[in-house]
């Protein structure tokens, strides 16, 4: 119980004290009146006593808060078909629903069905406890991820989920090149495509279902920082001198060293560097398997520096050679009979597998692998052959399968900028930086300037935010790109991103004990007042008339 009286109010306590008075005096009064009995007494008090409280309680308003049943509300999305929406609100058990056409703010709780909402509509749910409920339309993405800025030969990841009509081909296209494809079943499918980023700088590729485009993925591909190279090999071959030339091509400093006879050796080098490569120790090192115990190849892991064996014949011996050598933990499996096998996109591998090992790492799509030690790395490939390709003239798989080698064996880099695609115009979304030296308090992105933070736990990392207010291409310092997609209502990406940060948005500022706490406030109404007053004051009159 509750009272509303203004207890700062002098003309409060006068009316509680002249309460107070009247009650005292009408005890007084009855008890000294000789011609009542004792019984005729008591009988009066009361009267008088409960007459009293209804007036004081009268005075006082006396309320109470009490529990009231939430409501419930449906609102539909543009998007929803009207059997779905039917579904949904039976599934519920919610009896109201309302389009943003017609929407009344005046329920506790309301539940979205869908993704295409007006941004005015949303608004109007301030007050209101707000649930989501996504709904995907047949043959489109219900949600998909990938990386905004790679590094060239990095493994490019598109993850996400999508629902289908049928049993059919979920493919990602680069021209009129399949990177990557899966099947997927009728109803939701989680998806993760994946392929080595081998073009430079702005690069895409389309997600088809079936024979429809579905999204378009852009990304940027940077440049690999240039690499110290060297080929330490027995004899040359045309396998070693296509891809010395090839790495020299793509900037890299290289030097091959054959042994020509016992005294003799050859020495040929590739966009030579200040220093000699004999004299300091080359980012990776490619050679034959017969030389694993080599001193320049133990000193090479030792200082944490990459391996790459090549040309393997019989491949359980040369991983037996290399394991006692260096302490690696190759085991390969034969799986045909035949001298070679094809891999696909005219390249042919030796009959074996490399068995898996939780340190190992394959390269997506050729029998290529990386086994990482505490130092260093070790690579190791089946592959025959590969130079005919560049012969015949398909530089684009030759380019393509040792972007990707490279991938794997270069160092991490030590300067990186993260950026979760896709990107949307006027939506917030976080970029990450970490950078061995000093970190930047800002990038120009664009025309917007995006202001860091460092994080507490690691001093070489720092996150900040942009809302990306423009879209297509936009250039961050000078020398890398993020692509912004303009916010439309016919992309069902972007009506999911709207609606997932205004849900993140309403939950953080809507507390919960603010969403739970449905009360009303109840009190006697003033018709039962009069009642009850009326009814004392006829027992006061009948009183001496019965008794």
């Amino acid at each position: 119980m509750q009272t509303t009286i203004n207890w700062t109010s002098p003309i409060n306590w006068f009316i509680a004290l002249a309460l107070l008075i009247l009650l005292v005096g009408q005890l007084w009064l009855i008890s000294r009146n000789p011609s009542v009995s004792n019984r005729r007494k008591w009988v009066k008090a009361g009267l008088n006593i409960i007459l009293w409280l209804l007036v004081a309680a009268y005075f006082g308003q006396l309320h109470w808060l009490s529990q009231r049943p939430s409501s419930h509300a449906l609102l539909i999305g543009d998007d929803v078909p009207s059997a779905v929406a039917r579904q949904v609100k039976d599934s519920l058990h919610i009896q109201d629903s309302f389009t943003s056409r017609n929407l009344k703010n005046e329920y506790d709780s309301v539940t979205l069905v869908g993704q295409r909402f007006p941004i005015e509509t949303l608004t109007k749910l301030s007050n209101s406890s707000v649930n989501w409920v996504p709904y995907t339309q047949p043959d489109q993405l219900a949600s998909m991820h990938w990386k905004g800025i790679v590094r060239q030969g990095e493994i490019q990841r598109v993850t996400g989920r999508v629902h289908s009509s049928e049993k059919q081909l979920l493919r990602l296209r680069f021209g009129s090149r399949t990177l990557d494809s899966i099947s997927v079943h009728e109803g939701d499918n989680v998806f993760s495509l994946q392929f080595p980023a081998f073009v430079r700088g702005r690069s895409q590729a389309e997600l088809m279902l079936g024979g429809t485009t579905l999204d378009t993925i852009r990304f940027f591909a940077r440049p690999t920082e240039p690499l110290n190279i060297q080929f330490l090999l027995d004899s040359p071959d045309f396998e070693s001198n296509t891809l010395a030339g090839w790495l020299g091509k793509q900037g890299h400093t290289v030097q091959v060293i054959t042994t020509l006879s016992k005294s003799i050796s050859s020495n040929v080098s590739i966009n030579k560097a200040g220093k000699s490569v004999t004299k300091t120790t080359p980012d990776l090192l490619i050679t034959d398997p017969a030389n694993a115990a080599n001193a320049i190849v133990k000193k090479a892991l030792a200082e944490g520096k990459a391996v790459l064996f090549l040309n393997f014949t019989k491949p359980e011996i040369d991983c037996q050679l290399i394991n006692k050598a260096l302490g690696s933990q190759w085991q390969v499996r034969k799986v045909s009979s035949e001298p070679v096998i094809p891999v696909g996109n005219g390249l042919n591998a030796l009959p074996y597998r490399f068995a898996d090992n939780l340190n190992q790492f394959t390269v997506t799509g050729y029998p290529v692998a990386v086994q990482r030690k505490l130092a260093g790395r070790i690579g190791a490939s089946l592959l025959s052959e590969t130079f005919p390709l560049s012969l015949s003239g398909d530089t684009v798989t030759y380019s393509r399968l040792w972007t990707a080698v490279l991938a794997r064996l270069s160092p991490t880099d030590k300067n990186t900028i993260q950026v979760d695609a896709p990107l949307f115009s006027g939506l917030k979304q976080a970029i990450l930086i970490n950078n061995e030296g000093t970190l930047p308090p800002s990038l120009l992105v664009g025309q917007d300037t995006v202001a860091f933070v460092k994080s507490p736990i690691n001093e070489h990392a720092a996150s900040g935010s942009s809302l990306f207010r423009q879209a297509g291409w936009q250039a961050i310092q000078d020398s890398l790109a993020l692509y912004v997609d303009a916010r439309t209502e016919i992309r069902p990406l972007a009506e999911q991103r709207v609606v997932q940060q205004f849900i993140s948005a309403h939950a953080q500022y809507q507390s919960t004990s603010e969403r739970a706490a449905r009360t009303t406030t109840s009190q006697v109404p003033n018709w039962l007042w009069l009642a009850l007053i009326v009814c004392c004051f006829t027992a006061l009159w009948v009183e001496p008339k019965v008794l």
